[in-house]
């Protein structure tokens, strides 16, 4: 009972400031994204690096990094890491240029992007209560698609890019820090030569948003590893149900504390996007309990 309590816990907190995290980027609408990417990366590698050596775990970090070049899975990692620079970045871009509601729902579409992604890669069963809940929000984007006039591109990349990361972390289950320290240093490299030909210099804003940079290690880290904690001790249907924590409230933060204008073309949307999470997570609930019966 501790320790489900402990990961309860630990997933509201990971989901909570997940949820609220683009206010912080919203604070660093004044860097160009690609560089708030970059120094995302650096200053996570730096608090990894803190992380690993409070840990003991440099070992373990070797040891893993040995066993995945054996069994030739490093490039799963490589490219898992270029994944999610693509989805920190399209998010970093989305809320800086008054986005937040749409990439919100680029993380309510993911849940089910990846059923979908199951399907036809994994020929895994799809369910009756699947179908309804992707054919509603299929539904929805293409009325987003008729009413805007055009693709929501950013929207469903941002989504598409976590869901195959998802994927790939299947092939490899690594700890989170161990995980997230690959990854980086995957894509440190091409970070650090940006940052090096960018015109842009970290002191350039003043201190408030250079200690805002110098911390954006820190906020990436720290989610990752309540998470981490929270998929140990939480069964896979509360984690399931609590995950649209996250995007819940990006669209409460970017509707009444960014200001964004929420539409009446964009709550009809929402609305079937959130009848197809209805489906999907009654659905997943039934299923779930069915299945422990037998």
């Amino acid at each position: 009972m501790e320790n489900k309590r402990v990961g309860i816990i630990s997933a509201i907190s990971a989901y909570v400031l997940w949820g609220t995290l683009s206010i912080f980027w919203e604070l660093l609408n004044s860097v160009p994204a690609m560089d708030t990417l970059a120094y995302r990366v650096v200053f996570s590698i730096v608090t990894i690096a803190i992380v690993l050596t409070i840990q003991r775990n440099w070992s373990l970090l070797w040891q893993e990094t040995l066993q995945l070049i054996h069994h030739r899975k490093i490039y799963y990692i490589i490219l898992s890491s270029f994944l999610i620079a693509i989805n920190w970045f399209i998010y970093i871009y989305m809320v800086t240029h008054h986005q937040a509601t749409e990439a919100s729902l680029g993380y309510y579409i993911m849940p089910l992007m990846n059923v979908a992604v199951a399907v036809i890669i994994l020929h895994e069963k799809l369910f009756r209560f699947q179908v309804v809940a992707l054919l509603l929000v299929i539904i929805g984007v293409l009325l987003l698609t008729y009413l805007t006039g055009s693709l929501p591109v950013n929207t469903l990349l941002m989504a598409a890019s976590f869901c195959f990361y998802g994927l790939i972390k299947k092939q490899i289950p690594l700890p989170a820090t161990i995980s997230l320290a690959l990854e980086t240093i995957c894509v440190a490299p091409i970070a650090i030569i940006y940052l090096w030909l960018s015109p842009y210099t970290l002191t350039q804003n003043g201190s408030f948003v250079t200690t805002l940079l110098l911390s954006s290690g820190v906020i990436t880290v720290i989610p990752l590893i309540l998470f981490a904690i929270a998929n140990k001790n939480t069964d896979f249907i509360t984690l399931g149900f609590m995950q649209y924590l996250n995007p819940t409230i990006q669209l409460l933060m970017a509707i009444f504390v960014l200001h964004e204008h929420f539409q009446i073309h964009q709550a009809i949307i929402f609305l079937f996007i959130w009848s197809g999470i209805l489906v999907f997570v009654i659905g997943s609930i039934h299923q779930y309990k069915h299945t422990k019966l037998y």
